[in-house]
């Protein structure tokens, strides 16, 4: 009898003590409540444990009453008592030995621990994205990322912006990737100007970039990827590099409406200088006559711009669901008149949890439509700015701004009311008002994610996205432009282009221990990417055929189709398969190996389409390894050596034929007989170190890189009697190096209760050379055409990527110009007179808090390199420029010259005869090239914070005073040598007519309600 009742105690116990083991879920967050992947869940006394996923979530099986022991590294340890509660929710404090415990997202929206990274990511976070907001979210990032040369695009607000990382390393491509959310983002262009003297049809215009279209307010943080192995996963995509966007997400158990509202001013800066003192001849083009004052106009031509941008985002987050509504309004005006921006922003992201948390879904749609009122160009050709700046002097200016168009009875109709018939000059405000430009933009960016966990340390996601953009270009061009530009009864313009790209991925994950020393994480997946490039749809009247009733704008007034096309840039699908691998060891060691391999269509027809890359990487956390001095936190030293690919352009390895008025018309480009293309293959190494100290007050990482790309892919012109009939033979050849460092360095310099001092200095150098380039090719690939101008873009063997070569001035040995024997100038041919790149950069931010107040000043740096300015040689020619002006009065000019036989030249050279040949876009070009180093105030912010308790219905609320390139320290160029003309590989380094660059001053005001 005792034994049967003590066994049925020892059952009864044993159910109890069953029915106490329970499922306890929980997530587990740092400081300021950013997940925290990789934290260790134990029971305290027992083996038992498991490791948070990258989104911070666990789940254990525990007894009740017993306690659970939550560690991070660089985190305090955190005892959790099992009570009733079936989820538990944790955050760890920052312990006192290190700062370095966020979390950071890379390649794929993989999150990782940045201690375990092998390779360089910097981040910014939201509030740097918007603090001085632009209308292009890219621009704002300049000087705050080290190795990252971002340029404005000369085509003002709504503008693409050119974004170089660690150097040019591509003949054909060196804009990064950009993604969002994990997902890439099609960033394509409707066009990019290439010639330096202007395009006849429509002007060198900028066609704006898919990326200036999204809203800033919708991300809460970017990081760029700057290196091959950090971008390895995205494939060619991330040739070179990834700049990665993440969306707000709303925040559990809180609904809230944030809105702000940005105004600000805009000026013309840096404006070429001007002599008022000298005019034209009667009926002159040129400004070479007597002396007569007259007013300066170029200051009044310019108005003072604004942009408005007002956005709103409302936000409710459940356990099971959240949604997040956003909209913004960008509007502004321009400097230029007659110009101006609308666009409106609309996005919504869904996500919910079903089957117990197990499966999660995730999807987003942004809409953006964007019109652009004559959008400024560059160059020669339907540029306002060069009648402006080369209008005779003596002309009333303000006479041809209130009449710029009179009554012809001849004609029976307005023309254009203006002193000359010159190509290059034309009455301002008749191109204003009667060659206006619209451009609009259309875009979609729609996305789903699919997160499945199967258990504790296996999850599988999926995801697809869908991206469209159209793009529309429509110019009226009036009877009487001048004849170079259009017929004589006008001329119609109108241009459609589509782009799409489809992009559809699958991923497992793997996150668990193999014991307690050993970690193991994993992604192995799969993705397609097929992508459709500017099917352009292109009607144009023409020059010579043109409109048969003047001024009457539509396809059916066309005297022939000659004009009408449609194209295809690109068409190619890549498909992929990836993995990668993180190893490790008691949290202190860590080895990374990847690997990818892409089939690309543009490789179709080779020996073999796919190509692999790998990449391996190694971590050590010597802090964790070695005891060291009591002041230091926190050291780390890392290194990596990794392979990417670089597709080629489609339609090359398949030639297609083309068809138009003229009939059949052979492909451009094919492979060369007898030899097999290859993508361009980038290797690089990179070693680096982060170290903090001083209780965190003092952080830096450097990072050196040393990387080639070989096979770039190259034309040279194939024979006239080819079999093909193409004009151009595909090659691959060549290679170009890039060798830098990298320094990032933070401080907390001053940090008392009231008031605190925080700053980073960005601190870049790269060098970059040029190592092969065919011999077919003379050792020389030429970017931008010189035409007619004496300004080309090349690549030379041995030099660094981008020679800028113009004609200089003849010189002996002792430096004297020599003459010839009628005294003229001689000039030499076509040579190096400067170079695009900077030697180094330098970002120098701070941050201040006073209370409740609050400041932030960004200077930004850049040293060496060269620019030209056309728009001043071609101002000293037509004598309009401040420099003809002083040569005049001081009788001419000052040179040391001989002529052939030896005799020195006596007396100064007349001036209107030297800048006639020295100046103007054919002259001694090498006079206008100038030093491109400049350190400006880029950003400055002045705020308050108000203190909310007085005011209930809100949560936060802040208004700062903003500026934008608010002045230059230094600066050596006649213009803002931060402006680019073009986004594209060519056109760099010079300036013809650009529109100036702007000061911007006004107001910030953030509100949650």
């Amino acid at each position: 009898m005792k034994q049967i009742i003590l066994i049925f105690m020892i059952i009864f116990t044993s159910q109890v003590m069953l029915a106490q083991v329970k499922t306890v879920k929980g997530s587990v967050t740092d400081a300021v409540g950013s997940p925290l992947p990789g934290a260790s869940i134990t029971v305290q006394g027992e083996s038992k444990g498991t490791i948070t996923d990258f989104d911070g979530n666990f789940s254990i099986e525990v007894q009740k009453g017993k306690t659970l022991v939550i560690s991070y590294l660089g985190s305090e340890t955190q005892k959790v008592l099992v009570g009733d509660d079936s989820t538990i929710k944790v955050q760890l404090k920052e312990a006192a030995s290190t700062a370095l415990t966020e979390v950071v997202v890379t390649s794929l929206g993989i999150k990782k621990t940045r201690k375990s990274l092998t390779y360089s990511a910097q981040e910014l976070k939201g509030e740097e994205l918007t603090r001085v907001k632009d209308a292009n979210i890219i621009n704002t990032i300049a000087g705050k990322i080290a190795g990252v040369a971002v340029t404005k695009s000369a085509g003002g607000t709504g503008g693409s912006t050119k974004v170089v990382i660690r150097g040019n390393s591509s003949v054909s491509n060196n804009q990064p990737l950009y993604v969002i959310d994990g997902i890439p983002l099609f960033n394509g262009t409707s066009g990019q100007p290439n010639s330096a003297f202007g395009d006849t049809a429509g002007g060198n215009r900028d066609g704006g970039d898919v990326v200036s279209l999204i809203n800033p307010d919708d991300y809460e943080g970017m990081t760029v990827l700057k290196g091959a192995a950090a971008s390895v996963l995205y494939g060619s995509q991330g040739a070179n590099g990834v700049i990665l966007l993440s969306s707000k997400k709303a925040k559990e158990g809180k609904s809230n409406l944030k809105a702000s509202s940005v105004t600000t001013f805009e000026s013309a800066a840096y404006l070429p200088k001007f002599q008022n003192e000298y005019v034209a001849v009667a009926g002159g083009e040129e400004t070479w006559g007597a002396k007569g004052a007259s007013n300066d106009h170029v200051k009044d031509f310019f108005d003072t711009g604004n942009t408005q941008i007002t956005s709103l985002a409302f936000s409710s987050a459940s356990a099971i669901s959240s949604t997040t509504l956003s909209y913004a309004n960008t509007s502004g005006s321009g400097i230029i008149p007659g110009s101006g921006l609308k666009k409106n922003n609309f996005g919504i992201r869904q996500t919910a949890k079903f089957f117990n948390d197990k499966l999660n879904v995730a999807a987003n749609a942004n809409y953006t439509t964007q019109k652009v009122i004559n959008r400024p160009v560059n160059g020669l050709y339907f540029n306002p700015l060069t009648g402006v700046y080369l209008m005779p002097r003596g002309n009333d200016f303000n006479a041809y701004k209130e009449n710029f168009e009179v009554f012809d009875p001849s004609r029976n109709m307005m023309v254009q009311n203006w002193m000359t018939n010159r190509d290059i000059l034309q009455n301002p405000y008749w191109g204003i008002n009667r060659n206006k430009s619209e451009d609009t933009n259309q875009f979609f960016n729609g996305s789903i994610a699919l997160d499945y966990k199967v258990n504790n340390w296996l999850s599988v996601a999926s995801r697809y996205s869908y991206n469209r953009v159209e793009s529309g270009f429509d110019k009226k061009i009036y009877a009487t432009t001048q004849g170079t530009l259009s017929h004589t009864n006008g001329r119609y313009i109108n241009v459609n282009t589509l782009s799409t790209q489809r992009y559809g991925d699958l991923i497992a994950t793997i996150n668990t221990k193999f014991n307690e020393d050993f970690s193991f994480n994993a992604n192995v997946g799969t993705s397609i990417t097929n992508t459709i490039g500017n099917q352009r749809t292109t009607l144009d009247s023409g020059i010579g055929g043109g409109l048969q009733i003047a001024n009457w704008f539509t396809l059916g007034n066309f005297v022939n189709n000659a004009g009408n096309l449609q194209t295809l840039d690109s068409s190619k699908e890549v498909q992929s398969v990836f993995a990668a691998t993180t190893f490790g060891y008691k949290d202190m060691l860590f080895l990374d190996l990847a690997a990818r391999n892409d089939w690309s269509s543009t490789l179709v027809n080779t020996n073999n389409s796919g190509f692999f890359y790998p990449s391996v990487g190694v971590t050590a956390i010597i802090s964790e390894m070695t005891t060291l001095p009591d002041f230091i936190n926190y050291g780390k030293v890392r290194a990596t050596y990794a392979q990417v690919g670089n597709d080629i352009f489609p339609f090359v390895t398949s030639p297609t034929n083309g068809f138009t008025s003229e009939g059949n018309k052979p492909a451009i480009a094919a492979p060369k007989p007898g030899t097999s293309l290859r993508p361009e293959l980038k290797s690089e190494v990179e070693i680096g170190t982060e170290w903090r100290m001083f209780n965190n007050r003092l952080g830096f990482e450097l990072s050196y890189y040393n990387s080639e790309t070989k096979h770039q892919y190259l034309q040279i012109l194939a024979p006239l009697t080819n079999p093909l009939g193409v004009k151009y033979y595909g090659i691959n050849a060549g290679s170009i190096k890039n060798v830098g460092f990298e320094a990032v360095v933070t401080g907390k310099i001053v940090k008392t209760d009231k008031f605190s001092w925080d700053a980073t200095v960005n601190y870049s150098q790269n060098k970059n050379t040029v190592k092969e380039i065919p011999a077919e090719l003379g050792g020389k690939v030429i970017l931008t055409e010189a035409g007619v101008n004496n300004y080309r873009y090349v690549l030379e063997q041995g030099k660094p990527y981008g020679v800028i070569e113009g004609v200089n001035i003849k010189r002996d040995a002792q430096g004297r110009v020599l003459l010839n024997a009628d005294g003229t100038i001689q000039k030499t041919g076509f040579e190096e007179v400067g170079n695009s790149n900077p030697d180094f950069m330098l970002g120098f931010s701070n941050s201040f808090k006073f209370g409740s107040f609050f400041a932030n000043v960004l200077i930004d740096g850049r040293f060496g390199g060269n620019v030209m300015s056309l728009t001043e040689a071609i101002n000293d020619e037509f004598g309009v420029s401040k420099a003809t002006g002083d040569a005049r009065n001081a009788a001419g000019v000052a040179i040391n010259a001989v002529y052939p036989d030896g005799s020195a030249y006596a007396g100064k050279y007349p001036a209107e005869s030297y800048y006639k040949q020295t100046g103007g876009r054919a002259g001694a070009t090498g006079e206008y090239v100038y030093s491109a180093t400049n350190v400006s105030l880029r950003e400055v912010s002045i705020g308050y914070t108000f203190n909310t308790k007085r005011l209930p219905f809100l949560q936060t609320a802040s208004l700062s005073l903003i500026a934008r390139n608010l002045g230059f320290i230094y600066k050596d160029a006649p213009f803002d040598p931060n402006i680019s003309l073009s986004t594209g590989e060519g056109l760099q380094g010079i300036d013809v007519y650009g529109m100036p660059s702007t000061r911007s001053i006004g107001l910030n005001l953030n509100v949650t309600f």
